[in-house]
């Protein structure tokens, strides 16, 4: 008997470009729009997700991925859930601005160096940005189990049903490590080594259709920011590390969650496009 049971697509878009993006300054939860580039940057991805229909939809509530997902698949932006916890990383006093203009402040070169050891000033600590994000995969993996649910799967017995849904709440099955966050790109924390890059990559799947699960899978979108991004991704691929994703301003990123009986849980892998 096949070990596989079922299969979710998850469509990770990044929000398009904003002025601040451009000039690579932190932005966290500043509420700015897309610039008129952002948006039309935002074109092919609109026409490939053309007519798609999608399971459930998530977005951050904030401007910029709320125009993101308008832009894109206008169809459910009415429907979406927008959800506080895909917000950005709070930067607090650093906020807006550029590496260059903090480069020589102490606490800053500490951060860089232990981004889990230290908090900007007035920000957000790693532990509790990383804490709403598994937070958020645990309420998405519940979803994924109601998508996925099957008839026959309903009537099999209480104690097997209890024990998924204890995996999924505490997201054992999916939360391997953790790692860091946005700017446009400028320098945020540390990655983990090339062997845990090279790992990674030899588990990605080739074009959607051409493998061995190739029937068409449930989908589900979700809208939000860089960083936010690169930790679901490390949480839900095994041997990702946080600098190993990168998804730049209105691109996609694709990952696949299986669940198996053989570990009784969720995990992804990364599926590349033709």
């Amino acid at each position: 008997m096949d070990v596989l049971v079922k299969q979710v697509d998850l469509l990770l878009v990044r929000h398009g470009t904003t002025r601040w993006n451009r000039e690579k300054r932190y932005l966290g939860l500043t509420d700015i729009p897309l610039d008129p580039g952002g948006r039309g940057e935002l074109a092919p991805l609109a026409r490939e997700l053309a007519g798609k229909a999608f399971h459930r939809v998530y977005c951050s509530d904030l401007a910029r991925c709320r125009e993101t997902l308008a832009i894109i698949s206008p169809a459910h932006a009415d429907t979406a859930m927008y959800d506080p916890r895909l917000r950005e990383m709070d930067f607090g006093a650093w906020e807006g601005h550029t590496y260059e203009q903090l480069q020589h402040e102490f606490l800053y070169r500490q951060w860089i160096d232990s981004p889990q050891q230290v908090t900007p000033p007035g920000g957000e600590s790693w532990a509790d940005f990383a804490g709403r994000i598994d937070g958020f995969i645990g309420s998405l993996l519940k979803d994924v189990e109601g998508v996925c649910r099957r008839p026959a799967e309903a009537q099999t017995g209480g104690e097997a049903a209890h024990s998924r849904s204890q995996r999924i709440e505490t997201g054992k099955a999916v939360l391997p490590g953790s790692q860091e966050n946005e700017t446009g790109e400028a320098a945020l924390p540390g990655s983990k080594g090339i062997g845990d890059r090279k790992e990674a990559l030899s588990r990605s799947q080739g074009p959607e259709g051409t493998g061995p699960d190739s029937q068409v899978q449930p989908k589900m979108l979700i809208v939000a920011h860089g960083g936010v991004l690169r930790q679901l991704a490390v949480r839900l691929v095994p041997g990702l590390s946080f600098w190993d994703v990168h998804v730049k301003p209105g691109s996609l990123l694709r990952i696949r969650l299986s669940f198996t009986n053989e570990t009784g849980g969720w995990s992804g892998m990364l599926v590349n496009e033709a």
